[in-house]
């Protein structure tokens, strides 16, 4: 009798906790959908209506590469770059201040059961697969004679480069613990040198490689998440680096004609 009214006591209180728990789990789908969404919407908003985009350096050689290296350092403060950092630095020190302490997005992404898609996160976030994939570009693209090729894989190696430099020199200086209690968490690695590729992607192949490539940097960050190898914060910082970066790698002046009347006035405007 006893064991029974147990159960009845103990029933309602079981399928509550489960229905909170089923709750709290499709609201964190529906958040990582809305941020999937919008993420990509923005990023890709920009070369739906453009037109195909050439590299104004057209120098792909290794004696020219310190070249471009040192020219492509002023294109880091850019308008584009300090929005992209203001929106990145608030988010940062939101999610620091207000979430890290819980870390309750590592649990919930845990609970989703996409070890698979998370490993492969963690997989596509190695400095050695991305640098591998952009050496290996540019060395293809020689042998073939391919210009594009070549300039992405230059653009490529290089934007890795200046992540690794970047990323290593705050890691020191920032020394924030891992969830997991390593050192160096902040900001995210991985984050940085998959969002780094993802602008550059964007810009030679257009949106249709631009959107997968967002999609599996976005991956990463959560795979690092997931495995409490960083809290969000870490990797929202590695990703606004990361764009920051690949931007500065494929800038280049927007050039705008005008007219007025006929061969009377041809005024040309460079934005930089």
């Amino acid at each position: 009798m006893l064991n029974g009214e147990k159960k009845l006591l103990t029933q309602p209180i079981s399928l509550r906790l489960r229905a909170v728990k089923t709750a709290r789990h499709k609201a964190t789908k529906i958040t990582l959908k809305i941020i999937f969404s919008v993420f990509f919407i923005f990023n890709s908003s920009l070369l739906v209506f453009g037109e195909e985009w050439k590299s104004p350096d057209s120098d792909t050689s290794l004696g020219h590469f310190p070249t471009k290296f040192a020219a492509d350092l002023s294109h880091l403060f850019t308008q584009d770059n300090f929005s992209i950092l203001c929106v990145g630095t608030m988010a940062t020190a939101f999610d620091w201040g207000g979430f890290d302490p819980q870390n309750q997005l590592a649990s919930r992404l845990v609970q989703l059961n996409a070890q698979p898609l998370f490993d492969f996160g963690n997989f596509y976030g190695e400095g050695w697969v991305e640098g591998g994939g952009a050496l290996g570009s540019w060395a293809l693209g020689a042998l073939t004679n391919d210009l594009k090729l070549q300039q992405f894989g230059r653009d490529a190696t290089e934007t890795l480069i200046m992540s690794t430099v970047l990323v290593t020199g705050v890691k020191y200086a920032v020394n924030r613990t891992r969830p997991d209690g390593g050192s160096l968490s902040f900001p995210s690695g991985h984050s940085i040198t998959a969002f780094c590729i993802a602008p550059v992607v964007q810009k030679y192949w257009g949106w249709e490689a631009g959107i997968p490539a967002y999609l599996l940097a976005t991956v990463t960050t959560f795979a690092r998440v997931e495995g409490y190898h960083h809290y969000l914060s870490d990797t929202i910082a590695g990703a606004t680096l990361g764009i920051i970066l690949g931007n500065a790698v494929v800038y280049s002046p927007k050039d705008v004609s005008v007219s007025v009347g006929l061969d009377q006035v041809d005024l040309k405007l460079t934005f930089n």
